[in-house]
């Protein structure tokens, strides 16, 4: 599993960082999750390819995932030739041109392991070919929801059934932890909408609904470029997404607390994202700069925040500071709900 370990490396950074946490198996099912879903994110994220041909590449990566009964060369190599040259600079490009690897290490996962990874990868792939389709107008909160179930939800329910399948200690808790799954994939999606409110226009996406974007009732705005608007109304749109951003992270850290804390390895690496989106999305919290370049933690905040999951994933106590931190995002200083420790 090297190589698609050196992959995981070269198409997300800050993803990696946490995963070296994971035991074995597990690491591997998590490592070939990732990488089939950034096969899928780069068909639907590409600028370079017509909205035909993304639908056609993300439905036949759905087809070649579901099993190895469709699999052939010539429909791999279809596949690989529907990756655009012009995309070279995006790292997800490098994983959509190794397929074949990526499908050979599916096959060599446990079926408890593989089983989920078809599940939620085939129906992540089949809902960005959906969203595809239907363009990027949210009208409203419910229709940005659904797209972000479909791209991220989907991904906490597939992380939870791969570490239930691990760990009996998480298996006891399963329903527990679903409960959250949702929002933690929701909460981590909306702080990429959010690291993406400089660029995402230029490709023809705005991921911020329409109430959002024009409040007043009969205002006729159709689906104008954030970036566009004034102050107020960039105001307006970050206390929308920094808010959404906060009520979903703290889903997300009362997520870690309730995985059992003999399990230190899937702690770590779920802690390790919730606290980045965390900081990112109070970095962004009424910042004009969010629409002109990425909203970024810093190296050093970064390797602060990993080096505490590390030694602290154990404490109910700080997880539980950080979740109404988080909270104080969605409902104002003070405003949060008192944290149960799940753990025991």
């Amino acid at each position: 599993m090297r190589a698609h370990h050196d992959l995981l490396l070269a198409t997300s950074r800050t993803f990696a960082i946490g995963i070296d946490a994971l035991p074995s198996p597990l690491r591997d099912g998590v490592t070939l999750a990732y990488l089939v879903l950034r096969v899928s994110d780069y068909f639907e994220d590409s600028p370079s390819l017509p909205v035909d041909r993304k639908r056609a590449a993300l439905d036949l990566w759905a087809d070649l995932i579901e099993g190895p009964h469709g699999r052939s060369a010539e429909r791999l190599q279809e596949l690989r030739g529907a990756v655009a040259a012009t995309d070279e600079g995006m790292p997800d490009r490098l994983a959509a041109l190794e397929v074949e690897m990526i499908l050979d290490g599916l096959l060599r996962l446990p079926p408890a392991f593989l089983d989920p990874i078809r599940e939620h990868t085939v129906g992540t792939t089949r809902g960005m070919a959906r969203w595809i389709t239907k363009g990027a107008d949210f009208p409203d909160e419910a229709a940005l929801d659904d797209y972000m179930f479909e791209v991220a939800g989907r991904v906490g329910l597939l992380l939870t059934e791969l570490f239930a399948a691990h760990s009996p200690a998480v298996a006891a808790r399963r329903q527990q932890l679903i409960e959250s799954a949702v929002s933690f994939g929701l909460g981590l999606q909306t702080v990429n909408v959010i690291r993406g409110l400089h660029e995402d226009p230029d490709r023809g996406w705005n991921y911020v609904p329409r109430h959002v974007l024009s409040p007043s009732p009969g205002e006729a705005v159709g689906v104008p470029d954030p970036r566009a608007l004034g102050t107020e109304g960039q105001l307006r749109v970050l206390d929308f997404l920094v808010g959404k951003a906060g009520s979903h992270i703290g889903d997300a850290l009362a997520y870690c607390r309730s995985i059992p804390r003999r399990e230190r390895g899937i702690r770590v690496f779920c802690i390790i994202p919730a606290l980045l989106a965390l900081r990112t999305a109070e970095a962004s919290r009424g910042n004009p700069r969010t629409f002109l370049e990425p909203v970024k933690v810093g190296r050093h905040d970064v390797r602060r925040l990993v080096l505490a999951a590390r030694l602290l994933y154990f404490s109910n106590g700080w997880i539980a500071g950080e979740e109404r931190r988080a909270r104080s995002l969605a409902h104002g200083p003070g405003a949060t709900r008192p944290a149960r420790d799940p753990s025991g």
